[in-house]
């Protein structure tokens, strides 16, 4: 029996082993951590048939979820390879009767709804962590790992469109619009903001990262596109004449002329010392050099020493720029007025007057990025322009809000 074959055997026995933990977890949502089946959860997370639920609880993942719906005929049954965006629109639509059926007092409905608000929050998320997190893995384990050009741009075009279609569904979700839907919702807005609104960061940066691992080997790509090609043509030639031998040239009177058009040799009169492949030969070179010259030998004059005075030296006090001044005010009105968003633009608008907006708000940044060691209750907000281009690897920034988090938060 190979490895494989042991290894799925020993997780079928641990999920039946298991089997009323998983069941619990199933039908109520979530299973709570106690003494005896602290063991067996964290076995089954180990497993990945579980995940944190919160500090205490935890629920099954999405895709086995998915998969005991579809084996029980489950009314709740979704596609993974569905669009997500399609996801969105169905957890708005149920937001939108649980919030009917809870004007309405309909309070079975309203238990009904939330439970497949909750699925669905944990669905999105559960899928946006593993499309991101396998697309990551592959671009950096076997991204240009192909022999021809042809299968290099298939693969180039196969992650821009996975990329494509994670960033359009990130892009859909508009959380300040969800969050303000489910504001008179405690219940939904605590799990949507928890589950799925605070994650979106690590997952806007994963997908950064892989657009910028993309950008170094599309250049590449087109570095080596020309050359690759000679190199095919080379090869289709010597295919098709097997016989080929190349001319000796030696006892011609005249070059071809098409070896005029080469490239020919670029040859210096000095070494590069930046040059790392030469740095050997340069140390063996200035070793050999005599040190015994009349100029190494030459007397060297006295220095003379400098004067030292008991007397104190007059401090001189520098005042802090305008800049820097109006940047300590913005920040104390920030920590004074404690769970309150102020917009540096506002702020500008209002007290500064010789700074262009986009000079205040890249000294806000990085005061906010200095402070932020130090303060980690200083939260900021970005609040970016909508420019249309999802791969141009920039993000463009109308304001920055800040706001001093309580103690609690």
């Amino acid at each position: 029996m190979s490895q494989s074959q042991q290894g799925l055997e020993r997780l079928l026995r641990t999920l039946a082993g298991h089997s009323e933990l998983i069941a619990e977890a199933y039908f109520t949502g979530m299973v709570y951590k106690d003494n005896q089946n602290q063991r067996a959860l964290n076995q089954l997370k180990q497993l990945k048939v579980l995940v944190n639920h919160d500090a205490d609880g935890y629920r099954i993942t999405g895709r086995l979820t998915q998969f005991l719906d579809s084996a029980l005929s489950s009314d709740r049954v979704r596609r993974l390879d569905t669009d997500l965006a399609d996801w969105i629109d169905t957890l708005k639509l149920q937001i939108s009767l649980y919030q009917d059926a809870e004007v309405e007092n309909r309070l079975g409905d309203c238990d009904n709804y939330f439970a497949e608000i909750e699925r669905l929050i944990f669905d999105l998320s559960d899928t946006l962590e593993e499309n991101t997190r396998y697309l990551s893995m592959l671009v950096n384990s076997r991204f240009a790992n192909v022999r021809t050009l042809a299968e290099k741009q298939k693969q180039n075009t196969f992650y821009i469109s996975r990329l494509e279609k994670l960033v359009n569904a990130i892009t859909a979700l508009q959380p300040e619009s969800l969050l303000e839907m489910v504001e008179d919702q405690p219940l939904i807005y605590d799990l949507l903001d928890h589950q799925l609104i605070r994650k979106l960061p690590v997952y806007q940066q994963r997908l950064q990262d892989i657009l910028d691992k993309l950008k170094v080997f599309l250049f590449e790509l087109r570095q080596i596109e020309a050359r690759a090609q000679l190199v095919q043509g080379f090869a289709f030639f010597l295919q098709q004449n097997q016989n080929y031998q190349p001319l000796d040239w030696s006892e011609r009177d005249s070059i071809p002329e098409h070896w005029n058009q080469i490239k020919p040799l670029a040859l210096f009169a000095y070494a590069d010392p930046l040059d790392h492949a030469l740095e050997e030969d340069l140390i063996e070179i200035a070793q050999k050099i005599r040190i015994d010259t009349e100029v190494m030998l030459a007397k060297q004059k006295q220095r003379s020493l400098s004067a030292v005075s008991l007397s104190p030296q007059n401090k001189t006090t520098l005042d802090l720029p305008l800049y820097r001044k109006q940047l300590r005010v913005y920040f104390d009105r920030v920590l004074k007025n404690e769970g309150q968003s102020i917009s540096a633009v506002a702020f500008q608008q209002a007290f500064v007057d010789d700074i262009e907006p986009s000079i205040w708000l890249s000294c806000v940044l990085n005061e906010w990025l200095r402070r932020q060691q130090r303060n980690k209750r200083l939260r900021m907000d970005l609040i970016q322009a909508d420019v249309g281009q999802h791969f141009s690897g920039n993000k463009k920034v109308r304001d920055i809000v800040l706001q001093f988090m309580g103690a609690d938060n």
